[in-house]
């Protein structure tokens, strides 16, 4: 059987029994998509893949990949090289090639997070942006503000309809990685901000009525895109000083960080934020580690020295 049609099989495999989003798959696919092109090159058997011939892989990319980018793709192998065993394709043997080859080191970079006043700031702005009519002002506040109090991920967000949202108990149901339901919260400030948004767009009958609808819309009715929802978070995260990273992630990161800095206990922050692993969680004590160190170097009358 060609790689190409065990290949379409694994995809289906992952949205049908895994209930991977499609984004995850555009990920596992694009990996396998590099791999059959070193399949290609090389003309390799893929069935009888060995550590060797994983190295010559690796080197092949080695110019053009970061080692965490090749730690995704030996991960969407193993993955892949799992399924072909389930499938018979290949024996044990082979599976424990791909399983023990060993993922490139790479030192993981500390979240970068911003204040509470910073997102103060930044709904200030989208609130006098001259350019932006009243219901996008509200609708991208709504956006700043659930991915800083909730901790969502982008296709979260991105998901969320209107039946999904209880005012009563500010709680929103969505569906994380692997089609997890999960229940997050949202604040006071958050919940007056979506309000005034749907408020806003009640002339749209469509939203008024259908609770199937989703929440973050266009004034057309049409669901925002990934694109869209990342466009607009790293335009007003742009204008924050010395911050290096605009997308949805740094507010999940700062709505991780603030938790922690409050003394809130890793096993609560790994629920609130949808980790399958505490290991996920604990890139944030270092974060806290470094704001400690910071504050004492500020603070004590040593610390300088």
């Amino acid at each position: 059987m060609k790689f190409e049609d065990y290949q379409k099989e694994f995809l289906l495999f992952l949205e049908l029994e895994r209930g991977y989003s499609n984004e995850t798959i555009k990920t596992y696919n694009r990996g396998l998509n590099k791999f059959s092109s070193f399949i290609k090159k090389t003309k390799i058997n893929y069935l009888k893949l060995n550590k060797n011939l994983i190295l010559d892989f690796h080197e092949s990319l080695n110019k053009s990949i970061s080692p965490r980018t090749f730690t995704r793709i030996l991960s969407t192998l193993r993955t892949f090289y799992r399924f072909l065993y389930r499938e018979e394709a290949i024996d044990d043997i082979v599976l424990n090639e791909v399983k023990s080859y060993p993922s490139p080191k790479y030192s993981k970079s500390v979240p970068q997070f911003i204040s509470k006043d910073q997102v103060s700031i930044i709904l200030k702005n989208i609130g006098t942006d001259q350019k932006l009519s009243d219901g996008y002002k509200f609708r991208n506040q709504s956006i700043i503000l659930l991915f800083f109090s909730s901790g969502l991920r982008l296709d979260e967000l991105k998901s969320i309809k209107l039946r999904d949202i209880n005012f009563s108990n500010s709680t929103i149901s969505v569906v994380g990685k692997g089609s997890k339901k999960r229940l997050i919260n949202f604040n006071e400030e958050t919940k007056l901000s979506i309000i005034k948004y749907l408020t806003f767009y009640q002339k749209y009958p469509l939203l008024k009525t259908n609770f199937d609808n989703n929440l973050f819309v266009d004034e057309k009715n049409k669901i925002l895109s990934r694109y869209n929802i990342q466009y607009i978070v790293m335009k007003n995260l742009k204008t924050i000083p010395k911050l290096s990273s605009y997308g949805p992630h740094t507010l999940r990161h700062s709505f991780a960080t603030h938790l922690i800095n409050s003394g809130v206990k890793l096993d609560a922050i790994k629920t609130l934020l949808g980790h399958s692993s505490i290991s996920s969680t604990q890139i944030y004590t270092k974060v806290n580690t470094d704001t400690l160190r910071e504050t004492l170097k500020r603070a004590h009358p040593r610390g300088k020295k």
